[in-house]
């Protein structure tokens, strides 16, 4: 694993670079450093106030400087060995996430999974097609749903109408008067078929009449 990759490596786990850690411990007491001299420097001054102000600085600049010196080499040492054995992921340490990656693929079998994936693929555009069917007969049952409750009230309104009339037994009036209609269409065909025989039709007419009179 290359150094780079190492880096990349080592912020994936611990979700920060090792370098800037280091640098931000280092500022850190770079900074405490500071305010440590300044605040002894306000004391002198106004301890010993017979000194020169002047000199109370070049005093304390010279503790920062040698303190900054020794703090360094110190640092140094203590840098390389943080990025070297603690902010460092061995190379043969596989993160959890990563461990997909131990199992490597022959191309056949990874032309295998290709093969999968397209009907995987056409079954989910299957799936679609059928849900869009199932959708549009769905609004179709709606559709005839509503018509089949339109003529529902529209046969609620017929029976309120004949019940006004003092039309009872409706079904039986409607098969009764459908005999009548089908009776003279018997005729009527069977005339037809004689052509112009007078003497049948006649006699046809003269059923018709005897039957019309038992239906009335």
């Amino acid at each position: 694993m290359g150094e780079f990759q190492a880096v990349e490596y080592a912020v994936q786990h611990f979700g920060f670079t090792p370098q800037s850690f280091t640098d931000g411990v280092f500022n850190v007491m770079v900074d405490n450093l500071h305010d440590t001299m300044n605040a002894a420097e306000q004391y002198l001054m106004s301890r010993y106030r017979d000194v020169p102000k002047e000199e109370v600085k070049a005093g304390t600049q010279q503790i920062i400087l040698k303190f900054l010196q020794a703090f360094q080499k110190a640092f140094d040492k203590l840098e390389s060995y943080l990025l070297s054995n603690l902010f460092q992921v061995p190379d043969n340490v596989l993160l959890p996430e990563d461990k997909v990656q131990m199992e490597q693929y022959t191309p056949e079998e990874e032309a295998q999974l290709d093969d999968e994936l397209d009907v995987l693929r056409k079954k989910i555009r299957n799936a679609v097609y059928v849900n869009t069917c199932l959708k549009q007969e769905l609004e179709d049952l709606g559709k005839v749903q509503q018509q089949m409750e339109r003529l529902l009230m529209q046969v609620a309104e017929i029976e309120r109408t004949c019940s006004d009339a003092h039309v009872h037994e409706l079904k039986e009036a409607i098969v009764f008067r459908s005999s009548k209609v089908t009776a003279l269409i018997d005729v009527v065909m069977s005339i037809m078929a004689h052509g112009g025989d007078t003497e049948h039709t006649q006699d046809q007419l003269t059923d018709l009449e005897k039957k019309m009179s038992r239906f009335s």
